[in-house]
């Protein structure tokens, strides 16, 4: 057994996802999991809720990183599992954001944010979430390895096309309080 982490999917504004957008959801749900194994870490769970566009309160497209956060500290899921809340539009120059680390009390209010924000960018999701996820468990950006999962920009991936950990970063996830050790 290995190191885990439960992951919440939260569709923000559900009536808006198509199933090719809920495809390109689970193919980014399976790279991560392949992503971490590399480290002997498994990222499991992924439980989907939803939020209707109504519900979400402007929150389906997101207009600044001060509502990602209130976005997060509005929805938040309770329990030990990152909650990844899914846009499919984010008007700044990021495909994400996600506190570094995420807190281990998923009850914080504003400014406080309590989950990761990813938007949803066609194949890129499979480096944009998985990255997210990296934050929310304490591995802040690499700006020396373009192979690293953690590279300030979408990594193009290691040898095997996808990209990497090292054991060091898989050290320091398994460090987060949302982590369970075998």
């Amino acid at each position: 057994m290995m190191p885990h982490v439960p992951v919440n999917i939260i569709y923000v504004g559900w009536e808006s996802f198509t199933d090719a957008d809920k495809a390109v959801v689970n193919a980014a749900c399976w790279a991560t999991r392949r992503i971490y194994w590399q480290v002997g870490f498994d990222i499991f769970g992924f439980d989907a809720y939803s939020i209707s566009v109504a519900d979400a309160q402007g929150y389906a497209y997101i207009d600044s990183d001060a509502e990602a956060t209130w976005l997060t500290s509005d929805y938040t899921i309770p329990g030990r599992s990152v909650d990844i809340f899914l846009v499919k539009g984010y008007a700044t120059s990021t495909a994400g954001l996600s506190p570094v680390p995420g807190p281990c009390n998923k009850y914080l209010t504003y400014p406080y944010m309590t989950g990761s924000v990813v938007e949803l960018i066609g194949a890129d999701t499979n480096v944009a979430m998985p990255h997210e996820i990296g934050h929310y468990l304490g591995l802040h950006d690499d700006y020396s390895d373009p192979t690293n999962l953690m590279y300030y920009s979408v990594s193009s991936g290691g040898p095997s096309g996808l990209p990497v950990l090292t054991f060091a970063q898989g050290t320091q996830m398994a460090e987060h309080c949302f982590t369970s050790l075998p």
